[in-house]
């Protein structure tokens, strides 16, 4: 996981070591791993995260080896053929670019903050000055926005970095990666790679029952974290659902009060009966969750629709609830249902598009606060 890699890189800069790190920076065709994948090679040559695996990484690994020696990045093209099909032995035909880079000297203040942001649900921007420049040398080319309008770290140039905080705002809200031209007072022009900075995101099962303890394995494996909610202590556990990372017991009328969904959660309402499907909707008619579904028949959720128009709930917040909940594929059992819904979470989170990025409450906090009092 890229977590991993910038946990280990913290590690390491707070050690006084020195390692290389390796990013995917730019892609084109089929690729075998995520455009965002990311690569560390410790000092003692060991990898933590991926570019791809087989002939690609070992390539990668022996650039990240010259690049701790001498102490300058470099950016490396591969045409992704059969030398590069790895142990999968797929022949994607992609082309790929990598940077390779010794880890910054404010590295760890910068890589320890994106960690605090996916942590707390936030967001921001990472930006790595690409080109090779006498005034902006490796060590100082990093510099991170937060969703808060903040920066970690410095790029040296306050007209570079307002163009930088102007632009990565683009960035955070579309979620992908981007090369961006900027040209200096002194008319020299910079390549400048901005990439997301992104919060897990978080799926909420409302229900505790059968299929959502298959929703749950699946969502779990597909890589969101799960929460699972239900009003009965024997259907919201740990001993139920060892994969959640965490299970709420609380009285489902008060989900209004309670939770604060924002464009990183994911809303699936899968109670016993349908009883409080009705109820949680009316609740949460006007929130920014990225994905609502419900599961049910279509004449089930059509009286539904019917009875929650008749009080008021607009028409256009009902046509962003997924109902029936999943892709239509036919199932037909708990587990093939749990496939149907993970697979239109994945959709969503890859396809879909980000509303806005409006900052959101701590549940956890207000939680324990409640608690406390």
């Amino acid at each position: 996981m890229i977590d991993d890699v910038f946990q280990a890189a913290i590690d390491i800069l707070n050690g006084g070591g020195q390692a290389a790190m390796s990013t995917i920076i730019s892609s084109k065709g089929s690729l075998p791993m995520s455009e965002k994948s990311k690569m560390l090679v410790t000092p003692e040559g060991k990898i933590i995260g991926t570019v791809g695996g087989g002939c690609l990484e070992a390539d990668v690994w022996t650039e990240a080896r010259r690049v701790m020696e001498e102490g300058k990045s470099n950016i490396q093209q591969f045409v992704l053929t059969e030398k590069y099909a790895g142990e999968s032995g797929l022949n994607c035909g992609g082309v790929v670019e990598i940077l390779t880079e010794p880890l910054p000297e404010e590295g760890s203040d910068i890589f320890h903050a994106v960690l605090e942001l996916k942590d707390k649900g936030r967001r921001g921007t990472l930006v790595t000055i690409l080109t090779d420049h006498p005034s902006y040398p490796d060590g100082k080319r990093k510099m991170l926005l937060c969703d808060d309008g903040s920066t970690i770290g410095s790029l040296g140039d306050e007209g570079l970095e307002a163009f930088v905080t102007e632009r990565g705002w683009d960035v955070l809200q579309g979620e992908n990666f981007a090369a961006v031209d900027y040209r200096t007072e002194g008319g020299d022009a910079l390549q400048l790679f901005m990439e997301p900075v992104l919060p897990t995101p978080t799926v909420y099962v409302f229900g505790g029952g059968h299929v959502s303890f298959f929703i749950v394995r699946a969502a779990k494996l597909a890589g969101f974290k799960v929460k699972v909610i239900d009003d009965r202590p024997a259907f919201a556990n740990k001993e139920r659902f060892p994969q959640a990372d965490d299970t709420i017991v609380m009285e489902l009328d008060e989900v209004r009060d309670a939770f604060d969904f924002g464009q990183d959660d994911y809303v699936v309402l899968v109670t016993r009966g349908h009883q409080h499907d009705q109820q949680i909707l009316e609740q949460i008619y006007d929130c920014d969750a990225r994905y609502v579904g419900m599961i049910g028949s279509k004449s089930k959720i059509a009286k539904m629709w019917k009875r929650l128009e008749a009080k008021g709930i607009d028409a256009s917040y009902l046509n962003r609830v997924h109902a029936p909940i999943g892709l239509n594929i036919g199932a037909d059992n708990p587990e093939e249902i749990s496939i149907s819904v993970v697979g239109e979470l994945i959709m969503e989170r890859r396809l879909g598009k980000v509303r806005h990025t409006r900052r959101k409450r701590s549940y956890d906090k207000r939680r324990d606060a409640a608690r406390a009092n």
